[in-house]
């Protein structure tokens, strides 16, 4: 059961989005931003799951143009563009390159240190079970990123978050002895991350720090009500978060909770893709689909 996020990521569970042609005269897509990603999830809601699925999954064949109304994107925008086909791994190798290469020439290039840390964490989950030496190496480096960026900009909150991040999902793959000595310094990160924007990546701090109220022992602060408190307060501002229902759905499992369990898994299934989110969500889904067969298939 993952640490901090949902996990398995892996090429067999998604849509084989290498097996999608573009249309003949695609255009560009571009990130979407600021107010108009309401819209665009409502555009998306409306197409139906089939549709909206292989409209997120076909995100990696059209992000990652380098010029956008003519004029050509600096290394770190063009990353972005890549991030944001993540579904496929060869998007996120690209992202990467662009983003060494901006810290090669700049070291103190806070942009691009922080975003080196979040891909990094993205190619650890996606080979966590099938390599997990290869895995550690990108949490690894993830956090080699992340504590960069940290040192660079102290009170900025990407930083803190994905260095906390990454933290936590190398303990979990060294053990639970050394995740146990590793537990404070991600509190800390997630400490930071709430005090600086309690918003940020969807009130991320505040639910990283649920998570480890569920998966910490008593004697490390372990406290399976304040998750859930903590839980309950993200999902009053961001409802459709599938990482805060995951997670809910843990701890009412653990205290017996069964009903509400398996309606905060059932919902997960029903959720429109988010194009921000569209990697997660599959990989959430999924999931949300295991913990229904192993604990509801026999009506326990």
């Amino acid at each position: 059961m993952p640490f901090l996020q949902a996990r398995g990521l892996q090429s067999g569970q998604q849509v084989p989005i290498e097996r999608i042609k573009s249309p003949p005269g695609a255009r560009t897509l571009r990130p979407v931003v600021g107010d108009s990603r309401s819209e665009a999830r409502r555009f998306v809601c409306a197409l139906g799951p089939t549709l909206a699925a292989l409209l997120i999954c076909s995100l990696p064949l059209f992000a990652a143009s380098p010029e956008r109304t003519g004029v050509r994107l600096s290394r770190v925008a063009m990353a972005d563009d890549y991030y944001l086909g993540r579904a496929k791994l060869s998007n996120v190798d690209q992202s990467l390159q662009l983003l060494r290469q901006s810290v090669t020439e700049n070291s103190n290039d806070y942009e691009a240190w922080w975003r080196i840390s979040r891909s990094e964490n993205f190619l650890g989950r996606a080979h966590d079970d099938s390599d997990p030496q290869a895995a550690m190496q990108a949490f690894q480096a993830g956090i080699e990123a992340g504590q960069r960026a940290v040192r660079l900009q102290p009170n900025r909150v990407e930083g803190h978050l994905w260095l906390g991040v990454n933290y936590g999902l190398l303990a979990e793959e060294q053990g639970w002895i050394k995740g146990l000595r590793l537990l404070d310094t991600v509190r800390n990160e997630m400490e930071a991350v709430a005090r600086i924007n309690s918003d940020y990546e969807q009130a991320a701090g505040e639910r990283t720090l649920a998570r480890l109220y569920y998966r910490a022992p008593f004697f490390k602060g372990g406290d399976k009500q304040r998750s859930i408190q903590l839980l309950q307060d993200c999902l009053k501002r961001y409802p459709q978060d599938s990482f805060a229902l995951l997670y809910l759905a843990d701890d009412y499992l653990a205290l017996g909770r069964r009903d509400e369990a398996r309606a905060l898994l059932e919902q997960i299934l029903n959720l429109c893709p988010d194009p921000q989110y569209g990697p997660e969500l599959v990989a959430n889904q999924a999931e949300a689909h295991q913990r229904l067969q192993q604990e509801f298939r026999s009506g326990k």
